[in-house]
């Protein structure tokens, strides 16, 4: 005779009930609309300051499956967080052919594609919009891309910059602007290559760092073409937007004074944020003719990174970045105004909306400031002060030795502090006070 232990039966059928939700729960949580299926947002490679981690993070508290697409992903070894082992998988695809992009994706079932790098987001662009997914204009990331294009399209719209486009195989012996001048590749970014001229001795010798440099970090092609501007003189500011999807139109976070080396190379050295002009009127009059550029060049949804410096008060455009303000501009918003542009960057190409400011903004101004090699040499250690002074956040230095030829574009530096203060000017001084403290030592 067989004899059931009826509590016992119930007590293991509860328990296996239990075992089977929780493992159905991690294998497939619901998706943030309340479906059954875990919802996947792809990330076409990363840029190197950390945004594509931070992007990915961000997606996956927010109940999403990350999928990294990267066309060799060991150069992200030295990325700390790597976003490829961050992300619950990736695959390795050429990200610079948009034809095997296409392919990959058409066995993909994505639900939101996004883009960090500025090499890649007129790929992730192509790819959301053929999947119906939300995504910036194609037309306008070319045309900011470009920077011969955004110059072009945007003339007559404030200051208008005298600008030709030549070919690097047969530049002319002369500034086809006059001097002072300015010689930028016309699809590069981070400073690379550009630099402000004198004379003719100035000109050749920037086309030939140029033409030298045909294949730059990332292992992108730059287009055979140097853009030769006329030199803007005086301080250099950023206007910091984002797209809003219900006013259908661009937002804007604010006002960036940038910090910029010595001539003749325009390398940034630090940030400060934010930034007022004389009246609320000259802010929002600066607004308009930045929001009118974006339109000229047809750029529509992500974000954008307007470089600008003022001529007798009126904007002069400098370029146009279709992404997110770089280095440590997203750390200083957030410490000032609450609002984190990298996660206001992934809502947006997710399809939710904005998230309100955090509370624990501390109104005021912040400043990121860089340190670079008082001169020349091997760079063996950058010790700072055992303790963080009063108004510095955080800092970052150089931990190996590295080679340090000059200051020529944003790679020349040794490492950043970010402070904070009530006074716009005082959140400067307390940076610059501490990185004079750094020790850093050379090879004998």
């Amino acid at each position: 005779m067989i004899i059931f232990n009826i509590p016992l039966i119930i007590l293991w059928f509860i328990a296996s009930l239990v075992f089977a939700i929780v493992t159905i729960y991690f294998r497939v949580r619901k998706s943030p609309d309340g479906g059954n299926r875990m919802k996947t947002a792809f990330f076409i490679e990363s840029n190197m300051t950390g945004y594509g981690p931070e992007g990915v993070r961000l997606t996956r508290e927010k109940g999403y499956r990350a999928h990294f697409v990267a066309r060799d992903p060991s150069e992200y070894e030295k990325v700390h967080p790597n976003p490829v082992t961050l992300a619950d998988s990736h695959s390795v695809v050429d990200t610079y052919d948009l034809v095997k992009l296409m392919h990959f994706f058409s066995d993909q079932a994505p639900d939101a594609v996004i883009a960090f790098d500025d090499y890649r987001l007129v790929q992730a662009a192509v790819i959301a919009e053929r999947l119906g997914l939300p995504h910036a204009s194609a037309d306008g990331l070319l045309n900011c891309h470009f920077k011969d294009r955004a110059r072009s399209l945007t003339k007559g719209i404030g200051y208008s910059v005298a600008a030709v486009r030549v070919p690097l195989d047969d530049p002319g012996e002369t500034s086809g602007v006059g001097y002072p001048c300015v010689v930028k590749p016309v699809d590069d970014s981070g400073s690379t290559g550009v630099r402000v001229c004198w004379n003719d001795e100035d000109y050749l010798a920037a086309l030939h760092r140029v033409t030298a440099h045909p294949v730059n970090l990332r292992s992108y092609r730059c287009a055979p073409y140097a853009l030769v501007e006329e030199f803007v003189d005086g301080p250099e500011f950023t206007a910091e937007l984002i797209w809003d999807d219900g006013a259908d139109g661009w937002r804007l976070l604010g006002f960036t004074k940038k910090l910029m080396a010595e001539l003749p190379f325009r390398v940034e050295l630090g940030a400060m944020f934010p930034y007022h002009f004389n009246s609320v009127a000259d802010d929002e009059g600066i607004a308009r003719v930045v929001v009118q550029w974006l339109n000229a060049v047809g750029h529509r949804h992500g974000a954008a990174h307007v470089e600008f410096k003022l001529v007798e008060g009126v904007p002069a455009l400098i370029e146009i970045n279709p992404r997110l303000g770089g280095d440590q501009i997203r750390e200083l918003m957030r410490l000032t105004i609450g609002q984190d542009s990298i996660d206001l960057y992934t809502r947006l190409y997710l399809g939710l909306p904005p998230a309100a400011a955090s509370p624990d903004a501390r109104g005021g101004y912040a400043t990121s400031l860089y340190l670079t090699p008082r001169r020349t040499g091997l760079v063996t250690s950058v010790t700072p002060p055992p303790e963080l002074p009063a108004g510095i956040i955080r800092s970052t230095f150089a931990s190996e030795p590295v080679q340090m030829n000059g200051i020529a574009d944003n790679d020349d530096r040794l490492g950043y502090a970010i402070s904070w203060a009530d006074e716009f000017g005082t959140s400067l001084a307390i940076a610059e006070e501490y990185l004079a403290s750094v020790d850093v030592r050379y090879a004998q």
